[in-house]
């Protein structure tokens, strides 16, 4: 299962790369040129200027929306700067929303092992995305502490909580892949991942994870 978790993320991350190297920066010229277009040849027919300008908006979202792929199959951060770097990426599109989205780490100035960054993000990205779907809160907060022998990982959101046994009684397939499939992975390290939560006081997705070397972590 090791293997086979890590082959899946050797395949995000090369299919993230090809979508940032061409899609995305195609995406990103092809924005460009419209803007330079748009300021020197401004049309004087309102019809034109506005569908010049619809034009110009889906080059933004396109844009916006490579960049979001990105982000979800395995943003570029995650490797090039790590942890942090890549769960403030994931917090952004909340903040944009209007969200109060906050991270607090105490991570030191070491990297943590590969994997276990992985398995982390994996973690932040599906609390982040139940977050969005169930909560119905506009409030999260990421937390991030290393110890001389472990991680431990909290996002924690604001919202109208549920009880923890309806995630496996009550709820569709969807959710009972993403819980399941978080705690998976998490265990795979030799850790534990807890769903915290009660009915109107919101949610705790908390995963402990132990600190193993690079060679014993990835098996």
């Amino acid at each position: 299962m090791r293997k086979l978790l890590t082959a899946q993320e050797e395949e995000r991350k090369r299919v993230s790369r090809e979508v940032h190297d061409d899609i995305a920066q195609t995406a990103v010229a092809v924005y460009q040129h419209l803007q330079a277009y748009a300021h020197a040849h401004r049309p004087r027919i309102p019809q034109a200027r506005w569908e010049l300008e619809q034009i110009q908006e889906l080059a933004q979202r396109t844009v916006g929306d490579a960049r979001r792929v990105i982000a979800d199959l395995r943003p570029t951060e995650l490797d090039d700067l790590g942890l942090a770097a890549a769960i403030r990426l994931q917090l952004e599109p909340l903040r944009s929303e209007g969200w109060r989205a906050d991270l607090e780490e105490n991570l030191g100035g070491e990297r943590l092992p590969s994997m276990v960054e992985t398995v982390l993000l994996r973690v932040v990205q599906e609390a982040l995305r139940n977050a969005r779907k169930h909560a119905q809160t506009d409030a999260v907060s990421v937390e991030l502490v290393r110890s001389a022998a472990s991680v431990r990982l909290q996002v924690r959101d604001c919202g109208k909580g549920f009880q923890p046994y309806q995630v496996t009684v009550g709820s569709g397939p969807g959710e009972r892949v993403g819980i399941e499939g978080m705690r998976e992975r998490v265990h795979l390290l030799g850790g534990r991942l807890e769903i915290c939560s009660t009915p109107g006081e919101g949610t705790a997705v908390v995963a402990q994870v132990p600190l193993l070397s690079e060679g014993e972590t990835n098996g």
